[in-house]
């Protein structure tokens, strides 16, 4: 099963999107980084097991990072 990740672009100067994943609550890390262009990431359950969370980060051109509130599925997405 492919599952479709969308967001929309925050206003501001943003060069770059951070999608992350974290497993049944552990820590976060770095499924892919995107040019500010793409709103989009497809990711594959690979079972049912576990619970994925999802958090897309806008990066702007001065180096700060805004963070989108945690979202999450039942199953392994990666």
């Amino acid at each position: 099963m492919v599952l479709r990740l969308t967001w929309r672009a925050p206003a501001g100067d943003v060069t770059a999107y951070k999608i992350e994943t974290s497993f049944n609550g552990g820590a976060w890390s770095e499924l892919a980084e995107l040019p500010a262009t793409q709103l989009a990431q497809e990711v594959m359950k690979s079972s049912d097991d576990k619970y994925t969370s999802f958090r897309v980060s806008a990066i702007y051109s001065d180096g700060s990072v805004g963070t989108a509130k945690a979202f999450g599925f039942k199953g392994t997405f990666e």
